[in-house]
C-alpha cells in the first residue's frame, strides 16, 4: 500500500512540475487592463490571459517591463506571448501574430487631456505643441497625425503629471484608462477624443507561431460563449458589458 501511494505522489509530482509555462509580458501601467495592487499584478488582461492559457494546457509566468519593450522582448524569445490592451495596428502586424481581438469595440476612443488653465478646446490645437504620451503606444501615431510634438514617458503616470504643471500642453490616452487618472488626479480636463479605427486589443505572439496565435482565438471565443468572459468583464469594464452583449446577440443571429 505504501509503495502504490508513494508511486501516486510521485505521478502527481510529475504532473505538477511538467505543467508548461507561458511567459506573457505585459506592462502595468494601463488601468484597468493591467496594474499593481501592492506588488500583485491585478486587471482585466491579467485574468483573462489567466483564463485564456488555462484552457490552452499552459501556466501563465509574468513578465512586466516597459510597454517599449514588450514587442523586441517577444521577437527576442524573453517571452512567449504579449497581453497589454495592444492593437493590431499594420506596423505591428508586420511584426507579430495576434489573436482575434479580445476586446471587441463599436469604436475606439482616446480623450485629448489638457491642464484645467488651458484655453484649448479641440485636439487640432494641439499642431506644434508637446503631446505625452507612452513609449511605443497608438497615442503617439495620434499625435503625429494631428501635428503635435510627442513627448515620451515609460508610464502615464508621468506624463500627466507634468501636465499638471504645465510643462506639456497635453495627453492622448485610452478613454477608460483617462476616466481612472482623471478621477485621482487634479488639475486636468478632457478637451476632445480621438477615435480609433484598429481592431480592439489583442494578444500578440511571435511572427510564425500562428498555431498558437489560433488556440488563443479559440480560448477567447470559448470564454466569451460560456459566461466567464462577461464575468471578468463586469469586474473591470461593466460601462462595456451593454455593448457586448449586444455583439454577442448580433452574432448568434448571423
Amino acid at each position: 500500500m505504501k509503495k502504490l501511494i508513494l508511486l501516486f505522489m510521485i505521478v502527481i509530482s510529475s504532473f505538477a512540475f511538467g505543467a508548461k509555462k507561458l511567459y506573457v509580458g505585459t506592462n502595468a501601467e494601463f488601468k484597468p487592463y493591467e496594474y499593481l495592487e501592492g506588488n500583485k499584478l491585478v486587471g482585466f488582461d491579467i485574468e483573462l490571459m489567466e483564463a485564456v492559457a488555462k484552457d490552452m494546457g499552459y501556466e501563465v509566468h509574468w513578465v512586466n517591463m516597459g510597454f517599449d519593450g514588450l514587442l523586441p522582448a517577444l521577437q527576442m524569445k524573453k517571452v512567449d506571448a504579449v497581453i497589454a490592451g495592444m492593437s493590431q495596428t499594420p506596423e505591428r502586424k508586420k511584426a507579430v501574430e495576434f489573436s482575434i481581438p479580445y476586446m471587441s469595440k463599436v469604436k475606439g476612443e482616446h480623450y485629448v487631456i489638457v491642464n484645467e488653465n488651458s484655453t484649448m478646446t479641440k485636439k487640432e490645437e494641439l499642431k506644434g505643441k508637446k503631446v505625452g504620451v507612452q513609449i511605443g503606444t497608438i497615442q503617439e501615431e495620434f499625435t503625429l497625425a494631428l501635428g503635435g510634438i510627442p513627448q515620451l514617458y515609460n508610464a502615464w503616470t508621468g506624463a500627466l503629471m507634468d501636465l499638471q504643471q504645465n510643462k506639456i500642453s497635453g495627453v492622448i490616452i485610452a478613454d477608460v484608462s483617462a476616466e481612472a487618472y482623471l478621477k485621482n488626479m487634479t488639475g486636468l480636463k478632457k478637451i476632445d477624443v480621438v477615435i480609433d479605427g484598429q481592431p480592439g486589443a489583442s494578444i500578440a505572439f511571435r511572427k510564425g507561431e500562428t498555431e498558437l496565435a489560433e488556440a488563443a482565438s479559440k480560448a477567447i471565443l470559448k470564454l466569451q460563449d460560456n459566461g466567464e468572459y462577461l464575468k471578468i468583464l463586469e469586474k473591470y469594464f461593466p460601462e462595456k458589458v451593454e455593448e457586448f452583449l449586444t455583439l454577442q446577440k448580433n452574432k448568434a443571429t448571423k
